[in-house]
């Protein structure tokens, strides 16, 4: 795809790196919804309790606003750094948890650092790829979380419940490749949009500079679809409980057909990522946002049996995860340099006040129904709204240059990286083309 070819082989290793570091984000994410039944087994809890007390973790995302700040103070490579070893270091410690508020606690910790890192990978991406790659860019790092998450299924539902092996395993084997990952992010350079705009005096010296206009608009606009795509949480958490205690799925079987719904699906996170680059954000976004809710309601309504539940479910996560990396790159696009990072940690904090505002509904409904499946179509009205939001108020991004998007001076982006050998880095089967400078890479005058 022209997309790909389009990026150096400089680029290709920043995707490299940040893609592996997404991989862990969404493997330890989704450790939780694996290994569920499992979870509240060891630590007594039944669903709705279970509910209040994962609504707790994913509150980290608030602290980890003020590290994004300094990200926009004192760049991002920094924090970049900080955040892979800290999330490392908290993802293990979560294994020897004796209790429910442990578990919690360190949760929460990881969390926050898990934040930081997202915002910042989807805020290099942004800053470093060509305007024409962007969309193919968030696909790529949206695909590796999803693998993520899908590795964590496979591990526990292919080999640590058949082998009576405990959830706590999960959290440990993490921990090498996650070390490799923190030695390799040593060799990122910093942003070279941070850097110009830094050395040309146009940072942002208070952070309630995002709070004037126009950037407010769009704080506004990302932190309300952010929070409202987020109250579907509850219902992807408790997908495998479902499978197992409403449709008597086995466990092993209830874990294949997570991932082998998730697996069929993989293709179109770069895929759409890329269709957007061509087609628009906001149609392709939105229309794989539909397919998303047509499939939830044919899940967790209709489909009783394990191929119907199969395929039903395939349908959520081809519509997910063609929604998500086009509709989430408005969470970078849409602000200029001095308040990217910023924006992308706000837009986290109102999607896991979202996540954290669905468990607590959750909760609620799943006592007054009496049912999880008419409680997770209730929730599935909050993404549907967001959609709307989308489609109505937020302007086309494809194809535009982010000075362009949010109305900056163009910068001079001329530093380049350190040359990096061969041995360093692996490249695609057919070498990416250097791309030739644009009229935007030119300084003004």
């Amino acid at each position: 795809m022209s997309s790909r070819r389009n990026l150096t082989r400089e680029q290709w290793f920043l995707l490299v790196v940040l893609g592996v570091a997404d991989f862990f984000q969404g493997y330890d994410s989704f450790v939780v919804t694996a290994a569920l039944p499992q979870i509240r087994q060891t630590f007594g809890l039944s669903q709705s309790t279970a509910s209040l007390w994962f609504a707790i973790p994913i509150l980290g995302a608030i602290p980890a606003v003020w590290f994004s700040r300094r990200a926009d103070i004192h760049g991002r490579r920094r924090l970049l750094s900080i955040s892979i070893i800290a999330f490392t270091l908290f993802t293990g410690a979560t294994a020897a948890s004796p209790k429910i508020a442990w578990f919690v606690g360190l949760q929460f910790v990881a969390y926050l650092f898990l934040t930081v890192e997202g915002a910042l990978a989807w805020t290099m991406v942004a800053e470093e790829l060509p305007a024409e790659a962007r969309g193919f860019g968030f696909g790529w790092l949206a695909m590796l979380t999803a693998v993520g998450s899908g590795m964590a299924s496979i591990f526990y539902g292919g080999l640590f419940q058949p082998l009576g092996i405990s959830w706590r395993w999960l959290y440990v084997v993490a921990l090498p490749p996650l070390a490799t990952v923190a030695w390799f992010r040593r060799r990122l350079p910093e942003s070279r949009r941070f850097t110009s705009a830094q050395e040309g005096g146009r940072l942002a010296s208070h952070w309630h500079e995002i709070l004037r206009p126009p950037i407010r608009k769009w704080v506004v606009l990302v932190c309300a679809t952010a929070m409202l795509g987020a109250l579907a949480t509850q219902a992807g958490t408790f997908t495998i409980d479902f499978l197992e205690k409403d449709r008597h799925i086995g466990p092993s079987a209830a874990n294949f057909i997570l991932v082998g719904a998730g697996a069929l699906a993989v293709p179109f996170l770069v895929g759409a990522g890329a269709m957007s680059d061509r087609y628009g954000r906001k149609i392709v976004g939105c229309s794989f946002g539909i397919l998303s809710a047509v499939g939830a309601v044919w899940f967790f309504l209709l489909a009783h049996g394990a191929f119907p539940l199969f395929l039903s479910l395939t349908l959520v996560f081809i519509g997910q995860f063609g929604s998500w990396p086009t509709l989430g790159a408005f969470g970078s696009e849409l602000f200029p340099t001095a308040h990217r990072a910023l924006a992308g940690s706000w837009s986290n904090v109102a999607r896991v006040a979202g996540q954290s505002v669905s468990f607590l509904l959750g909760a609620l409904l799943i006592r007054v129904t009496g049912h999880l499946s008419t409680t997770s179509i209730i929730l599935g009205i909050g993404p549907c709204a967001a959609l709307l939001i989308v489609w109505l108020a937020f302007p086309e991004t494809k194809g535009r240059e982010l000075e362009e998007i949010s109305g900056e001076t163009p910068l001079p982006i001329v530093v380049g990286f350190e040359p990096l050998s061969l041995e360093q880095v692996v490249l695609p089967a057919d070498p990416p083309a250097s791309p030739t400078p644009s009229e935007d890479d030119t300084p003004p005058g």
